[in-house]
């Protein structure tokens, strides 16, 4: 296990970052038969993903709409390489364009900094293992919700502002004894058309927020003529 010092990490693409996290999933299927342990075949994608919480402006700004209407590569994505600083040994971190998965702003105290968590995730290729790359990825519809005192581009989002596209509903709570506070708040599902618009809320007393979307994407593997 290598232990990694938060203050030597460096990573470029964002400014002010909370915390960085990745991980590698390989994805693979093996194809099983009978009368053996020994699979058929097996079939292999890898994808690395990362996530990164940032201080509220500190991330891109990112277009989700429209989705694809073709076969072309999605834009919603970012560039950023995380190079941790390890104790003893050296640790390498991932790099490159990562298509975003999710997006969320988080601003839960009116005392407190609202933050920006992205999410994202690249297809790899390998040829020595057998690992291929996927020919195209597409961008689907990006649906969420969001809450609170802030505007929705305060909270670093633009959303369609369609009644049609809208529902809402109430969440609320609060508890007995001293203080006993609590808090009510009309939450708003709608469409994301935009992620990291800048402007989004670092520190303003008195209010509170909270802004969340699934950006689907989707790998086709087709034939290249």
């Amino acid at each position: 296990m290598a232990v990694i010092i938060g203050a030597g990490t460096e990573v470029t693409g964002f400014t002010g970052v909370v915390s960085a996290s990745w991980d590698l999933n390989p994805s693979i299927q093996r194809l099983w038969q009978l009368g053996s342990w020994n699979p058929y075949d097996t079939i292999k994608q890898a994808q690395q993903n990362v996530n990164l919480t940032v201080y509220a402006g500190g991330g891109p700004h990112i277009i989700l709409h429209p989705p694809s209407q073709d076969c072309e590569d999605s834009t919603a994505n970012f560039t950023c390489t995380i190079a941790p600083a390890s104790c003893i040994e050296t640790v390498e971190g991932p790099s490159g364009t990562f298509y975003l998965t999710s997006y969320s702003y988080s601003k839960g105290d009116t005392r407190g900094y609202g933050q920006q968590t992205y999410a994202g995730t690249q297809w790899l290729e390998n040829p020595l293992y057998g690992i291929e790359a996927p020919t195209y990825i597409l961008l689907g519809i990006s649906e969420g919700q969001y809450s609170g005192d802030l505007l929705p581009a305060q909270m670093g989002i633009e959303v369609s502002n369609v009644a049609a596209n809208q529902a809402t509903g109430y969440a609320g709570s609060v508890s007995a004894g001293f203080p006993g506070l609590g808090q009510a708040t009309e939450t708003i599902f709608d469409i994301y058309y935009e992620v990291g618009v800048p402007g989004a809320v670092g520190k303003l007393d008195g209010y509170i927020g909270n802004a969340s979307t699934n950006v689907p994407h989707q790998p086709l593997w087709l034939p290249i003529p």
